[in-house]
């Protein structure tokens, strides 16, 4: 395989994906393909022990990584947390890992790989890269597991900045949408219209997006044209 033209493949589709979690399935198959392995994915920690998996090849994915947050060990929480790359090619003999690694050989991981996933100013996680049989991993494929990182890490802060401006322009719409039918029904002015919508919001204690949302859907339910016979249920 040429991996560094499968490389430049991998980043002409990420930089099109547009939504962050196809990214992370992207170059979590693409992981999977140039290093030979049999399964990869994308473990993303809210702390040691409460872990997401946004990315997997297969279930097995998901459960390497479920053991790695029940047993607070294991070769991508330290990818995360030591901002470095760890490579294991036996991981039932691997000290680093007493219970985490017979805990992963007993379904079937053998080799991993686990290089993290960061900005210089940002951490977004860990690629992961598992095999089934010791060995898998030589020096060359942790380095072309990095290149795969930085290239996913580039992608998906682009991704994720662009749909975080998309929500943030999607929020003002249904916000503004909402300020006009209070406008309207009660004769005020913007200002009052927002101030009302966030005093609801606090009381209600609900997101303001979500209150502005539920007022157009209302409105638009009532403008819509009653379907035959609904008028005879209501009465």
């Amino acid at each position: 395989m040429d991996v560094a033209k499968t490389l430049a493949e991998m980043a002409i589709e990420l930089e099109q994906a547009g939504d962050p979690d196809t990214v992370l399935d992207q170059v979590s198959h693409y992981a999977r393909l140039v290093l030979g392995a049999d399964d990869a994915g994308v473990l993303r920690t809210h702390s040691r022990s409460s872990i997401e998996t946004p990315a997997a090849t297969s279930d097995v994915v998901h459960r390497a990584h479920r053991l790695q947050a029940e047993l607070d060990e294991g070769p991508c929480l330290d990818a995360i947390e030591g901002r470095a790359t760890y490579v294991a090619n036996d991981v039932r003999a691997d000290p680093r890992w007493p219970q985490w690694g017979p805990a992963a050989a007993d379904i079937g991981v053998l080799s991993a790989v686990g290089v993290r996933l960061a900005t210089r100013d940002r951490g977004y996680g860990s690629l992961n890269i598992y095999a089934r049989r010791v060995d898998a991993f030589t020096d060359r494929d942790a380095e072309v597991a990095e290149m795969l990182a930085a290239h996913a890490t580039a992608a998906f802060a682009a991704a994720h900045e662009a749909h975080g401006l998309r929500t943030a322009l999607d929020s003002r719409s249904i916000i503004g949408q909402a300020q006009g039918i209070l406008m309207q029904k009660f004769d005020i002015d913007s200002g009052a219209a927002f101030e009302f919508l966030k005093r609801v919001s606090q009381h209600e204690n609900q997101k303001l997006v979500n209150l502005a949302e539920a007022i157009v859907v209302q409105r638009d339910a009532n403008a819509r044209p009653a379907k035959p016979g609904e008028a005879s249920q209501t009465t």
